[in-house]
């Protein structure tokens, strides 16, 4: 058997997989979940606690702005919600790009399967 062979055979043994995941991946929750399994797992979970916190802060350093009673606390709450907005974004772009990477490699798999598909005889 060369080597050709058992790249078939593999990728064939994976299809069952693949198909499995595309089941998962038809909702944003299900791609979601998909970025808490694998290697970046803990990662993701240190990721989506980091958002949380922030998401929390920047509640508090806005109701700390709007109540605020001079232009000096004023100036510092809302340069506080200002970079505490700005860290959710980046966490959020961070998860959206891990779930477009996981979406790929799917494609890219799918892709090497139909491939093999086609080379057999």
């Amino acid at each position: 058997m060369n080597t050709d062979d058992r790249i078939r055979e593999e990728l064939a043994a994976r299809t069952d997989e693949i198909d499995r995941l595309d089941l998962d991946e038809r909702s944003l929750f299900g791609m979601l979940s998909r970025v808490f399994t694998g290697n970046l797992r803990r990662w993701a979970t240190f990721g989506m606690l980091l958002t949380l916190i922030f998401t929390g802060l920047t509640f508090w350093t806005g109701y700390e702005f709007f109540t605020a009673a001079d232009l000096e606390a004023r100036v510092f709450w809302g340069v506080l919600v200002l970079a505490a907005f700005h860290a959710v974004s980046m966490f959020k772009m961070w998860f959206f790009m891990e779930m477009n990477r996981h979406s790929t490699l799917r494609e890219i798999k799918r892709v090497e399967v139909e491939v093999a598909r086609l080379q057999r005889p």
